[in-house]
């Protein structure tokens, strides 16, 4: 907190750090207006899903029917909406009832939000898909179920893949703002709809349904073959004979998963679908975006933004003598709750405000030449910097705040 007051008071009494006449290529604003799907993806710990969270507020702020989806089990969204928890279901946010003043642009805009519950989507799934009504409750008094229906590595993007279906195609929403895990997550995700086909293979499922194939794996499987001979002298009977009514269980399901693995592949490559790569300033993270866009490009996509989070605006450590007394003891008195400070308290104060905001000067300087050379590699248009705020987002009208700056008509930091 006292550092961004500490940055606040600079740049109140140092020069501007951007040309007030300067106008700049904006490419999120047309984007959040046009767009049926945006995937946020990214590194993680730079601020992704509260900026998916913005982005989605600002759209609805354009008057469209605007859900942020996130697939990250992290609990990260609803905390930047200022809620304890999100459902498996989409939850609406009053904006009129979170909001002192509510912009004449929002007309029939609406504002949803959800988390994926993983194991509650692959329940309706299998109630929408099964053959008759009592597969369910076959399936959850099953413990191979119940235990890998939670964890089976690559469930959580086939899940994923299926809820972003669903409100994708169920005509409500204007726009589906998609929070993606961190880079090899999202990457996995991303690579889930041309793998929807082929899910069940991959992952063996069918070596334990018998009597499916000829030649040497149908004799594997048979019942009485000699590995589900030796896996139940292993883990016993009832495990082979749980695990085999598990897969039998999902068998059903592999159409429906191909089906809409194919329709979401379509999606995503759709021109209303937009990607946008969200870091940091810090190098590292900005190596890990860019490593993120290569793949994007791989799989024959493209980001059409990079927003930069957390950028420290230009310092010149100078201007901390043109911050006066007063201006220093009210961050004391913000920063520690006290009335008054004595004149050691403010010396050792001043003194540890200096230092800070040489270090902050440094790392001023830092990201400017990481986001300089991201610039040269991407085009100065395709990036969009976020200063770095005096505290975290807990609410809509921070968010509010916060989208703010990612449709700017004047850049943030030049």
């Amino acid at each position: 907190m006292v550092l961004a007051g500490l940055a606040a008071c600079a740049s109140q009494n140092g020069d501007d750090v951007s040309d007030a006449s300067t106008t700049i290529h904006d490419p999120i604003a047309p984007l959040l207006e046009s767009a049926r799907l945006i995937v946020c993806c990214g590194p993680g710990g730079v601020g992704k899903t509260t900026t998916a969270a913005a982005l989605g507020l600002r759209g609805v702020l354009m008057g469209r029917k605007v859900i942020v989806l996130t697939i990250d089990p992290a609990k990260r969204l609803a905390n930047s909406l200022g809620l304890s928890e999100l459902s498996n279901t989409p939850q609406q946010i009053d904006l009129r009832e979170n909001l002192e003043q509510v912009p004449d642009s929002l007309g029939d805009g609406e504002f949803w939000a959800m988390m994926l519950d993983q194991k509650k989507t692959l329940d309706d799934l299998v109630r929408k898909y099964a053959p008759d009504p009592g597969a369910l409750e076959r399936a959850e008094n099953n413990n191979i179920y119940r235990l890998l229906s939670s964890t089976l590595h690559g469930m959580q993007e086939y899940m994923a893949l299926d809820k972003l279906h669903d409100l994708y195609t169920g005509g409500y929403f204007d726009l589906v703002v998609l929070d993606t895990p961190p880079t090899k997550n999202a990457l996995e995700f991303l690579e889930t709809p041309s793998r929807a086909k082929t899910f069940f293979d991959e992952r063996i499922i069918k070596w334990f349904l018998p009597n499916r194939r000829a030649g040497f794996f149908g004799r594997v499987l048979d019942p009485g073959s000699i590995v589900l001979k030796l896996l139940g002298r292993i883990f016993g009977e009832t495990f082979v004979t749980e695990l085999t009514e598990f897969f039998e269980t999902l068998e059903f399901l592999q159409q429906a998963l191909q089906s809409r693995g194919e329709m979401i592949d379509y999606i995503m490559r759709d021109q209303q679908t937009h990607f946008f790569v969200i870091t940091s300033a810090d190098p590292r993270r900005m190596k890990e975006a860019l490593f993120f866009h290569e793949k994007l490009a791989e799989l024959g996509q493209r980001a059409e933004a990079f927003i930069i989070n957390r950028v420290i605006p230009p310092f010149n450590p100078d201007d901390l003598q043109k911050v006066d007394a007063d201006a220093i003891a009210g961050l004391a008195k913000n920063a520690q709750g006290l009335d008054s400070i004595d004149r050691a308290q403010f010396d050792a104060l001043r003194k540890d405000l200096a230092s800070t905001y040489k270090m902050l000067a440094r790392l001023a300087v830092r990201d400017q030449d990481a986001i300089e050379d991201l610039s040269k590699k991407l085009g100065a248009g395709a990036l969009r910097r976020v200063p770095l705020l005096g505290q975290d987002v807990h609410s809509i009208e921070q968010l509010v705040s916060l989208s703010e700056f990612l449709t700017p008509s004047k850049p943030v930091y030049a």
